[in-house]
């Protein structure tokens, strides 16, 4: 959340616009928050952003007496209620009010943006024609022109944090290794913090063909999802496009191959993204060479034309508070 709201910031400042940026991860914090009637607030909200347990029961109270004053605000929901969880955990007792937060939330929205369809779907049934659906943008580039599919290194990257780079090589390493040895693939490229545990993952797929680039600068990161042709992602079908990887991914004209063959207990995603058409299904990236290529040319094509981009959500945001 915090690289979205710095692109956001960077954004709106080419506008020409005056932005400044406060932290409220808690009641106090936000007594320092400036209440000028006639101001636009971006809430970014994170459920857990708030309140170590997720129930800012706070924050609805806060920002109507902000209202009352003369604020505009806009809500970019980030995550809602938790909706998957252990019986025998906190958060899934907490669900309901966390559920009750979000419902006041959005009701005191003069727009909300949602970054998957069933939270759209739900913003929808709350304030209408206000809410509006804007996947995650990427925040290491969005290029406006990249490589042919044909132009690409039969390359597949693995990128994001060790947790979800270490369950992408849990699920997929022995795909990823038959791939090699079949050259479907030519080498895999892992791209994040280094750690003891990749020696193992190299070891399965063949030192001679992983490449472990480590962290590297979000130009560096660019240049090389923009060589590449496909790029793992651990998120569920449901969620995929709340990822920022995943959205790295589509705008950079790459196929996203998803380590799931299902959506789990996450909802059905409706509209974007979809199996085989936005993203490669599992089972299909273990098909033949041509296969692959075929399916995966179509799919980084069609990702890399309807992935929202920053400067998109910038403008709707202009739109909608001139």
């Amino acid at each position: 959340m915090t690289d979205h709201s710095s692109v956001l910031l960077q954004c709106l400042r080419e506008r020409d616009m005056r932005v400044e940026r406060y932290s409220v991860p808690d009641r106090h914090a936000a007594r320092e928050v400036p209440v000028v009637p006639g101001d636009i607030w971006i809430l970014q909200v994170s459920i857990y952003g708030f309140d170590r347990k997720g129930v800012p029961l706070w924050l609805p109270a806060f920002i109507k007496r902000a209202k009352r004053r003369g604020l505009k605000l806009i809500v970019y929901f980030h995550e809602l209620w938790v909706l998957v969880a252990p019986r025998l955990s906190s958060a899934y007792w907490l669900a309901p009010l966390q559920k009750g937060i979000c419902e006041q939330l959005v009701e005191l929205a003069d727009y909300a943006f949602f970054n998957t369809d069933f939270t759209h779907a739900w913003g929808v049934t709350k304030i209408g024609e206000r809410a509006i659906y804007s996947p995650t943008f990427s925040n290491v580039g969005e290029p406006g022109q990249v490589k042919t599919w044909n132009e690409r290194a039969d390359t597949a990257v693995v990128f994001g944090s060790e947790h979800a780079r270490r369950q992408v090589y849990e699920q997929m390493a022995p795909v990823l290794a038959a791939q090699l040895a079949g050259n479907v693939i030519e080498r895999v490229v892992d791209i994040g913090a280094k750690g003891a545990w990749l020696d193992e993952v190299a070891k399965v797929l063949g030192p001679e063909r992983f490449d472990i680039a480590g962290s590297l600068a979000a130009s560096e990161v660019s240049a090389r999802l923009g060589n590449a042709k496909w790029g793992l992602f651990n998120t569920p079908w449901g969620q995929a496009s709340k990822s920022g990887v995943f959205a790295a991914y589509a705008t950079h004209g790459m196929a996203p191959v998803s380590i799931f063959d299902d959506v789990g207990a996450y909802p059905v995603p409706t509209h974007y993204p979809l199996p085989d058409t936005h993203f490669v299904r599992r089972s299909s990236f273990g098909a033949t060479a041509r296969e692959l290529d075929e399916l995966s040319k179509a799919i980084g094509q069609r990702a890399f034309a309807e992935h929202v981009r920053s400067n998109q959500l910038v403008e709707k945001i202009l739109e909608v508070t001139s």
